[in-house]
């Protein structure tokens, strides 16, 4: 509706950076958000960078990121091919259970975009939506993938979060913040110390 482009255009003008999902109906018709103008959207990719089956496409795809495939297992872990999550089962009386679970879906891959949102504000808090608009269309955020340049499977391309903050530092001056909490895992156990 023209009220929420105006909407989403207020948020853009104030300086937020907005990611939306394409959508999962495999179809070029406009999803919305992320068919409005401003607005970043992203399809998704599978383990083998391929556009998953089920990933909306078109003139509205701004970048891809990875959103997974339950129906392949080509990592050989027993598992799909999914985007592991972490959940948290309400359904019994007790305390929650929490757990992982493999989820697909453009939902997934836009999670991955707005992270690497987040990494590149960290490093440069000013980053405003043109200059991250300018960085995608430049290809200082992507890797490229399908047809040489844009195009309307993967958008400016694959995510890809060290381009993405390396470009972020340059923006800021070659200064970047000061690192916040390092984040370590193992098998059993993760921390965000």
């Amino acid at each position: 509706s023209a009220s929420e482009q105006d909407t989403y255009r207020e948020a853009i003008a104030a300086g937020v950076i907005i990611i939306a999902s394409a959508g999962n109906e495999s179809t070029s018709a406009p999803s919305y958000p992320a068919a409005y103008d401003g607005v970043i959207g992203v399809s998704a990719t599978t383990i083998t960078n391929d556009i998953a089956n089920y990933s909306n496409f078109g003139n509205d795809i701004d970048i891809a990121a990875p959103g997974g495939s339950n129906v392949t297992d080509l990592n050989g872990d027993g598992i799909g091919d999914g985007v592991l999550s972490t959940m948290g089962d309400d359904s019994n009386s007790g305390p929650i259970e929490f757990g992982y679970v493999t989820l697909t879906g453009t939902s997934m891959a836009a999670p991955h975009v707005a992270g690497v949102v987040a990494l590149m504000k960290a490093v440069f808090p000013t980053l405003t939506p043109a200059q991250f608009r300018a960085a995608l269309v430049a290809g200082d955020l992507t890797d490229d993938l399908g047809e040489p340049g844009r195009d309307d499977l993967y958008g400016y391309g694959l995510i890809n979060a060290q381009k993405a903050v390396i470009t972020a530092t340059q923006l800021a001056g070659g200064q970047a913040s000061a690192p916040g909490p390092i984040l370590t895992s193992s098998a059993s156990t993760l921390n965000f110390g």
